[in-house]
């Protein structure tokens, strides 16, 4: 009795211990593929190893000599077997949590299964020393064990909930029954139990299901595995939307904007029309001019030319403000006030004459100098819808003979080649986008015309998709468009804008990439506008036949600290554990789970008693084994000498010579003692069977 009562100290409570920590890191970070699995694996492992640890002693020294040898040879492939494990890790994590982890550890997939079985054997060989040594000095375990049990608690205060009162009611109980003090365990056993069901069973609505802390650490655990790139802390990037999982801005003021402006204004930077490998690249283009003017300048004459001139309407009709395009020409002053990208700032319908700066192609600027200054003139958009429906109705066909008019019929002339050149370039799609896009319920027609193709599309990304500062990367081996559009369905302006590209080129439009700045209307103040990296932004633009480029918004957010920090907050409430109509199912896998979990430690104890009992009884002697026979015979109340019948008479005798006499007690004779308590055990069950019918 007494090493029974040594075996439930010494091995079922520290199992339970070690299974409450398995459970806290699970429970802390919404891991629910193989929680239980693992947890139970715990258990059956802990028992195991002490069992194991208990009948070779002294001999774990050979296991220590084994764990060396068994690294030295298979160094290699425990190395990649621990990877493809902590793969398959991050991915379960990434998929209870939408945390952005994904294969980032490159492995060797050839012999993967053999070499994840010996890192599990290594892993199991290496917990069994380190257990056959803590076991016995259990204020180090504990230590070890509440050191881990707090830094998941401080990372995932969910943990905290049920795990945490079992974790700390089974070490109290378990110093109690090593001091003797059973009555004041058993108490604190009973009120770990009454905490624990009711905070197993109740949704922890009020707990954040993630922190700042738990932010920070993956934040570096990806920056060390992933790249530096992963996290973009604001301002433009270089159209790698593959590379960056998360934007996380600081409100650094980057430059100021001085314009008599009063609504919004984009200022674009990097421009590219050519996709590959999940990047926007930036390519210089073969032809960039068109009738003895630059293509990137094209479309800032037209408003010069006043462009509202040429559009025709119907007889008597009574021309208003919304049916102009543009507004006077403006001007506008960047003032940098920290290093920015190599790519100069811009807004559209800009003279860029005026910017010191190499031409790249017909979109971008780079930077030649170290200015901070920069002037330019504009015009600002005044009605993009206007602009879309006035290209059908512009006429050329009046223009006169004059000197003046001869020049505007060459510059018309020009932006015909110009447009004939966009339609080219600018309609590529990718195969695997261009069949991603083919199963989509995206209702755009080319029959349609150009603005109501550009509102289902901005229709379509915001019914389908949700917006997200911290989406994560995109799995090896796909493509971050289609991943974003088929599984992902989470991003932010960057997969907005790059899907739309290619939705708006399949509708039959001339479509490009943009990152850049969009300053909003409420940002001005007496005419100047303090941009921060909260301002980054990405976006497409579509081209308007014989107008230019204009800018189409398809994220539906706005940028600024306020958007951002709204976004963050409906990302924790998507994420948060709230009550939903599968709660009681839900429930009732919970009690099944604690179950069967309970199921399988009672069959683990009574598996380990049986062995043990086994055990004893192939060491005893004959004598032994019939005395304790006897035992057994008086647990079903059977006294030597009361009763007349000749199986019982033969029994107590071999009972009584055993206990008293020098002779020897034969194998024949254990077998008579041991068929007759098989026998009183089958009457005993009959018996009971019988009162239970007749209740």
């Amino acid at each position: 009795m007494q090493k029974n009562r040594k075996l439930q100290i010494e091995y079922i409570l520290p199992a339970i211990i070690f299974a409450s920590v398995i459970w806290g890191i699970f429970a802390g970070f919404r891991v629910s593929r193989y929680q239980w699995i693992m947890i139970s694996g715990s258990v059956v492992l802990f028992l195991g190893i002490c069992t194991l640890c208990d009948r070779l002693k002294q001999k774990v020294y050979l296991m220590i000599i084994m764990a060396g040898l068994f690294l030295a040879v298979f160094h290699t492939q425990l190395l990649n077997g621990f990877r493809i494990i902590n793969n398959k890790m991050a991915l379960a994590l990434n998929q209870s949590m939408d945390l952005g982890f994904y294969y980032y550890v490159s492995v060797q997939m050839e012999n993967s299964r053999r070499d994840s079985v010996l890192a599990v054997v290594f892993f199991l060989l290496i917990a069994g020393i380190l257990l056959s040594f803590l076991r016995k000095y259990p204020l180090i375990l504990f230590a070890l064990t509440g050191v881990m049990e707090c830094f998941v608690l401080i990372v995932a205060p969910y943990s905290i909930s049920a795990v945490f009162f079992l974790f700390l009611g089974s070490w109290i109980v378990y110093f109690s029954l090593r001091k003797g003090k059973k009555e004041f365990a058993g108490l604190i056993g009973i009120l770990c139990i009454l905490m624990i069901f009711p905070l197993y069973f109740h949704d922890q609505t009020t707990v954040p299901a993630d922190t700042m802390i738990k932010r920070s650490i993956l934040v570096q655990i990806r920056k060390m595995t992933q790249g530096e790139s992963y996290v973009a802390e604001g301002g433009l990037g270089n159209g790698d939307i593959a590379s960056v999982g998360e934007v996380s801005p600081t409100g650094k003021k980057l430059f100021q904007v001085y314009a008599p402006e009063k609504d919004d204004l984009y200022l674009k930077s990097y421009v590219s029309s050519d996709y590959v490998n999940g990047k926007w690249i930036a390519s210089t283009k073969d032809t960039i001019v068109y009738g003895g003017e630059s293509a990137i300048e094209l479309p800032f004459l037209f408003p010069d030319l006043h462009m509202d001139d040429f559009v025709t309407y119907d007889k008597d009709y009574i021309k208003t403000d919304k049916d102009m395009m543009f507004s006077e020409k403006r001007n506008l002053k960047i003032s940098y006030q920290k290093k920015q990208d190599r790519y100069l700032l811009f807004p559209y319908f800009c003279d860029i004459s005026q910017i010191e700066g190499n031409v790249i192609s017909d979109s971008m600027i780079s930077r030649t100098n170290s200015r901070k200054d920069y002037d330019m003139v504009y015009y600002q958009v005044k009605n993009p819808k206007a602009v879309f429906q006035a290209q059908q109705r512009l006429d050329f066909s009046k223009i006169g003979s004059t000197m003046e008019e001869i020049m505007e019929k060459d510059y018309i002339k020009t932006m015909d080649d110009y447009g004939t050149y966009v339609r080219k370039e600018y309609l590529k799609i990718p195969d695997s986008i261009k069949k991603c896009l083919k199963t989509l319920d995206l209702k755009t027609d080319l029959k349609k015309s150009e603005n109501q193709n550009i509102e289902e599309v901005q229709s379509y990304l915001k019914r389908n998709y949700q917006y997200s500062y911290r989406p994560g990367l995109t799995p090896q081996g796909k493509d971050p468009i289609v991943y974003f559009l088929k599984d992902r369905k989470k991003g932010f302006c960057t997969q907005y804008a790059s899907a739309a590209v290619f939705m708006l080129r399949n509708a039959g439009i001339p479509a490009r990439y943009v990152e850049g700045y969009k300053i909003r209307s409420d940002q001005w103040r007496l005419g100047k506008a303090q941009v921060t990296d909260y301002e980054a932004h990405a976006w497409a633009e579509v081209y308007v036949e014989h107008i230019g480029w204009l800018p189409v918004e398809v994220t539906g957010m706005n940028t600024g600290k306020t958007a951002y920090e709204q976004v963050q907050k409906l990302d924790k409430q998507s994420n948060a554990i709230v009550p939903n109509k599968k709660q009681f199912v839900t429930n009732v896998k919970k009690v099944l789970h604690f179950v069967a979990i309970i199921a399988i430690i009672l069959v683990v104890v009574i598996l380990i008693k049986m062995l043990q009992n086994l055990q004893k009884l192939k060491k005893m002697d004959n004598k032994e084994k019939i005395l304790y026979y006897e035992n057994k015979l008086k647990k079903y109340g059977e006294n030597q000498g009361k009763s007349r019948k000749t199986a019982e008479l033969m029994t107590y005798g071999i009972i009584e010579k055993a206990k008293f006499s020098d002779g020897d007690i034969t194998d024949q004779e254990v077998v008579i003692v041991k068929r007759h308590l098989d026998l009183l055990k089958r009457k005993n069950r009959n018996i009971t069977k019988i009162l239970s019918k007749l209740k």
